[in-house]
C-alpha cells in the first residue's frame, strides 16, 4: 500500500508540473491549484507512513551535512560571482536582505516539494539512490529549465544545484538548512546574473492598483 502511495504522489508530482508550466503568476486559478495539489501532496506522504523528521523538518541532524552545505553554497555563490554582472540602480543592501529573506521562505517550500515529496517518494519506488538523484535533479531542473540561451544557463546552474540538494537529503534529511542554502543562491543569482529587478517583479502583484487586473485581467 506504501509504494502504491508513493507512485500516485509521483504521478501528481508531475501533474504540477505541466500546471506550473502554464502559470504565470501564482494569483490565478493555477496558482491556486499549485497550492492545493502540493497540500494534497504533504498529506499523502503523513498518510505513507513517513513522519516530519524523514521529510526533513527537524533540527537534530544539521551538523550531518552543515559542512556539506556550506562548501556547496560557497563554491556555487563563487560560480555565480564570476558570472555576468551589471551593477544595480538602488540600494543594494536592503533590496539584498529582502530577497534573502522571501526566498528563505520560498526556498523552504521549494525543498519540501522537491526532496521531501518528490525525492522521498522516489527513494521508496525505486530504493536506488544513484537513479534517486538522477531524476529527482532533472525533475528540479526542469521546472526552471528554459530554451533560450539564458533558459538553458540556468537550467543546468539548477541540474547541479539539484544533484547536490537531493544527495544531501538522501544523506541526512533537513529540508531547512536546504532551504537556507536555496535562499543564499538563488539571491546571489538574482543580484549577480539577472538583469531586472526580480524584487520588484515578485512584489508587483502585491500592488492594489494591479492585483484586480492580474487576478481577473
Amino acid at each position: 500500500m506504501t509504494n502504491v502511495i508513493n507512485l500516485i504522489i509521483v504521478f501528481i508530482a508531475f501533474i504540477v508540473f505541466f500546471i506550473f508550466k502554464k502559470t504565470k503568476n501564482y494569483l490565478t486559478w493555477q496558482g491556486g491549484v499549485l497550492v492545493c495539489l502540493v497540500a494534497v501532496l504533504f498529506i499523502f506522504k503523513l498518510r505513507s507512513g513517513a513522519d516530519a523528521a524523514a521529510l526533513g523538518l527537524r533540527w537534530n541532524n544539521l551538523s550531518d551535512t552543515l559542512l556539506a552545505t556550506i562548501i556547496f553554497t560557497f563554491l556555487g555563490a563563487l560560480i555565480l560571482i564570476t558570472m555576468r554582472f551589471k551593477e544595480k540602480k538602488f540600494k543594494v543592501a536592503k533590496w539584498f536582505l529582502s530577497l534573502t529573506s522571501i526566498y528563505l521562505v520560498f526556498g523552504i517550500l521549494q525543498q519540501l516539494f522537491f526532496q521531501s515529496i518528490f525525492t522521498h517518494s522516489l527513494q521508496a519506488v525505486l530504493k536506488n539512490p544513484a537513479l534517486v538523484v538522477i531524476f529527482s535533479s532533472v525533475f528540479y531542473s526542469s521546472f526552471h529549465w528554459g530554451w533560450d540561451a539564458k533558459g538553458i544557463k540556468f537550467g543546468f546552474l539548477t541540474l547541479f544545484g539539484g544533484v547536490v540538494w537531493s544527495i544531501l537529503f538522501l544523506t541526512s534529511p533537513n529540508v531547512l538548512l536546504l532551504g537556507a542554502s536555496h535562499a543564499v543562491l538563488a539571491s546571489l543569482y538574482y543580484f549577480m546574473v539577472y538583469e531586472h529587478n526580480i524584487l520588484e517583479e515578485r512584489l508587483v502583484f502585491w500592488h492594489k492598483k494591479n492585483l484586480w487586473q492580474r487576478i481577473f485581467g
